[in-house]
């Protein structure tokens, strides 16, 4: 009789190990899962990184544009990064290349020629707007659809975008 019970106990200890094996996996594969999602940032958080530029420019003045520009700065995240635009037209901080200030954004167009440049100047309000074009995604490289937001505040306008894959 203690035959049936050490097969009972071994295929315990499988079932055991087996529901061990598939909780581990699980464990590893939940996070993996999740930082695969929140690889990209959300309008959500476009918004909001938008709004805290906004802020910071209400404490610092124009001073936050060096620091918007600025590697590893607060205003990156991911695929995010602020971008703000001068009563010129011109870029006076971006947050993903410096190379871009003093580009006078009412030039720009999208590969498809649509002047986002100068949408972005027409539709930017204080209650904020979001202007769609293609842009070059910092993830990949590669051309994309993008999303931005963009705030008029004191004159400048202060935008994030988010990207469509």
């Amino acid at each position: 009789m203690s035959t049936p019970n050490r097969v009972e106990d071994n295929l315990g200890d499988l079932d055991r190990r087996a529901l061990l094996g598939l909780l581990a996996a699980g464990l590893i594969a939940v996070p993996f899962a999740g930082s695969l999602a929140g690889e990209r940032g959300t309008p959500e958080e476009a918004q909001a990184m938008v709004a805290k530029a906004v802020a910071a420019y209400g404490e610092k003045s124009a001073a936050v544009f060096a620091e918007i520009t600025a590697p590893s700065t607060a205003f990156r995240d991911r695929d995010l990064y602020v971008f703000v635009i001068g009563s010129d037209h011109e870029i006076v901080a971006h947050g993903a290349d410096a190379k871009r200030i003093g580009i006078d954004v009412t030039t720009l167009k999208d590969p498809d020629g649509k002047e986002y440049g100068k949408e972005l100047v027409a539709t930017a309000s204080a209650s904020g707007a979001w202007v769609d074009y293609k842009f070059k995604d910092p993830l990949s490289g590669n051309i994309a659809q993008k999303s931005s937001w963009v705030v008029l505040h004191d004159g400048f306008i202060f935008g994030c975008g988010v990207y469509k894959l």
